[in-house]
């Protein structure tokens, strides 16, 4: 008998169910499906990318890997100490240290100097800044130990010293001399020991032929009189750069990768040929296209005697200083190469300090007949002994006070 029962067809379409309206030309099962498959990929990835991010700039700051982001754009002095920075420095020698709330690499300061205090501030560059070692065993530290040391035996008129570290990489005499006016002067030392490195007094003056891709910086000119003047031209050009930028800012205080990306950068500059091709013709491709107030006009001086500009720059800071009731004792760094320009420096300055009326102290000498002066420089920069030297030398001009 054939049967009547119809064949099962596998490939016939299931009945649509209850939830789907298929006059209407919807379907909602198949709509859900659809709209999940969009957003879940993407906040996954969201998610994943944020915990990565937290992971490696916890892994990072444990490590103290990217904190050599120090320095921050300023609209007077050009750079300056990013406030309350950690830093942790390996590039020569090794320190993981916080900048204190002022910029400075020292220990936390009250603005207000205390009573019966000798105050003296320390100016200078990477030399005083002193990254390569950790902060206690800098020299205007070592000094502070050493005075303190002398001022407990109750002699003299001051119970207590503090040595206030002020120094910042790269920073020339002019640079000093503004950062004095600007922010120095507010803590009212009783003395600024002024360092000078190599080349101080040459970064201080600009070229006509380079201003235009000149270092962003305040330079100093001498006028027909021969007066000393602050050249802001520069800083005036990049005035948008040098104002604050919320994202870069905060970037550069927090992320552990930016300065991480920053150091890699610095990296292949110093070492990487191709790069620095690459480099130079993207900042000319950015000159080319850049605003025309970034083309300074004419400098309206001549070609600048470096040397001369910086003697009457440290003239300027002495004739401050005599006014204010301070006074200047002025380093010279040790010129162990030796460099003929610093050779010629050195007997300028001492010249002009025997003028002017303020101390001057070569450290040549002292590094010279130290037993093995090697023991005094890691690389470029001075090593704990190498402060310590400085130390001991300073430390007779200023327990005179």
């Amino acid at each position: 008998m054939q049967s009547t029962e119809k064949p099962q067809n596998n490939n016939e379409e299931e009945p649509l169910d209850d939830g789907a309206n298929v006059e209407n030309g919807s379907c909602q099962t198949g709509s859900s499906k659809h709209h999940r498959s969009w957003w879940r990929p993407f906040v996954e990835t969201v998610i994943a990318s944020v915990l990565l991010i937290g992971w490696l700039e916890t892994f990072f700051n444990f490590a103290g890997i990217g904190q050599q982001e120090f320095l921050e754009p300023d609209p007077v002095i050009g750079s300056r100490h990013i406030a309350s920075k950690q830093v942790t420095w390996r590039l020569e020698g090794l320190s993981r240290d916080s900048l204190n709330a002022y910029g400075m690499r020292d220990f936390p300061r009250e603005l207000k100097k205390p009573i019966s205090t000798l105050r003296i501030a320390v100016l200078g560059d990477s030399a005083v800044e002193g990254l390569q070692v950790p902060l206690e065993e800098t020299f205007p530290a070592d000094l502070e130990r050493m005075l303190n040391r002398e001022f407990a035996s109750g002699k003299g008129k001051f119970q207590k010293a503090e040595v206030l570290n002020f120094g910042c990489a790269g920073y020339s005499t002019a640079q000093e001399l503004v950062q004095y006016e600007t922010l120095v002067s507010k803590f009212a030392p009783d003395v600024v020991v002024l360092f000078y490195n190599h080349r101080d007094a040459q970064e201080s003056v600009i070229l006509e032929t380079i201003k235009n891709v000149a270092e962003v910086k305040p330079y100093a000119y001498l006028d027909k009189e021969g007066q000393i003047n602050i050249d802001n031209s520069v800083v005036t050009a990049h005035a948008e750069e040098l104002k604050p930028s919320p994202v870069l800012d905060w970037l550069r205080r927090n992320s552990r990768i930016y300065g991480v990306i920053n150091q890699t950068t610095f990296a292949l500059n110093v070492n990487d040929k191709r790069f620095v091709k690459v480099k130079h013709w993207w900042t000319k491709a950015q000159k080319d296209f850049a605003p025309k107030n970034l083309e300074i006009s004419n400098l309206g001086y001549g070609v600048q005697d470096a040397d001369a500009v910086g003697g009457k720059l440290i003239e300027k800071l002495n004739s401050i200083l005599k006014a204010k009731g301070s006074r200047l004792v002025l380093v010279m760094f040790p010129n162990l190469v030796p460099y003929k320009e610093l050779t010629s420096q050195e007997e300028q300055f001492r010249k002009l300090s025997q003028r002017e009326g303020f101390s001057h102290l070569d450290l040549t000498p002292a590094f010279k007949k130290y037993p093995r002066p090697q023991d005094l420089i890691i690389q470029y920069h001075f090593s704990k002994k190498g402060h310590q030297l400085i130390a001991d030398s300073i430390a007779p001009l200023l327990a005179e006070q």
